[in-house]
């Protein structure tokens, strides 16, 4: 007798009944230097892999949703893994994957994971000194007289002043 996995109308051989999909991004560094692992293998189970680039990124596509367990492998060093859970459509990081050397010297700790970037505000972002009232700062920190909101009392008119020269007879 001979079986099939699937019904035919599978995107992909192999898997049944998988319809949700989402992404998983993150980095695999050197436990020991948190220096990136470029070319390490990452896997979800067998069939979705990715390899890191030069700066040990990896995002694994088309990953089923669910608890998955992500693997990372690299020659030299003991394959490690994370657990984390795909949501149907989205993205989800995993952060960082450490890699210990095969060979490392004996009682050496490994690091502490670097820190996960945020965004910084600019020094030129923020004001030196608070803008006068019904004044909006600018970008550069100086007030912008043109940008504040309309006052709730009514603007004075202005009422052109006549001039010796512009009396001119027609």
């Amino acid at each position: 007798m001979l079986f099939s996995l699937g019904d035919g109308c599978s995107t992909s051989p192999g898997v049944v009944g998988v319809q949700d999909y989402g992404q998983v991004t993150g980095r695999v560094l050197d436990a020991m230097t948190n220096r990136p692992i470029a070319a390490a293998l990452v896997s979800v189970g067998s069939l979705y892999t990715a390899s890191a680039d030069a700066r040990g990124a990896f995002t694994l596509t088309k990953v089923p949703a669910g608890d998955q367990t992500v693997t990372a492998r690299a020659p030299g060093y003991s394959p490690a893994t994370a657990d984390i859970t795909i949501e149907k459509d989205k993205g989800a990081s995993i952060g960082y994957i450490r890699l210990v050397p095969l060979i490392h010297p004996a009682g050496l700790p490994t690091l502490a994971p670097p820190p996960t970037p945020t965004p910084k505000t600019s020094p030129s972002m923020e004001p030196t000194e608070a803008p006068a009232p019904g004044v909006a700062p600018t970008p550069g920190g100086e007030p912008n007289p043109a940008a504040a909101p309309p006052s709730s009392a009514a603007p004075s008119p202005v009422v052109p002043s006549p001039s010796p020269s512009s009396s001119t007879s027609s």
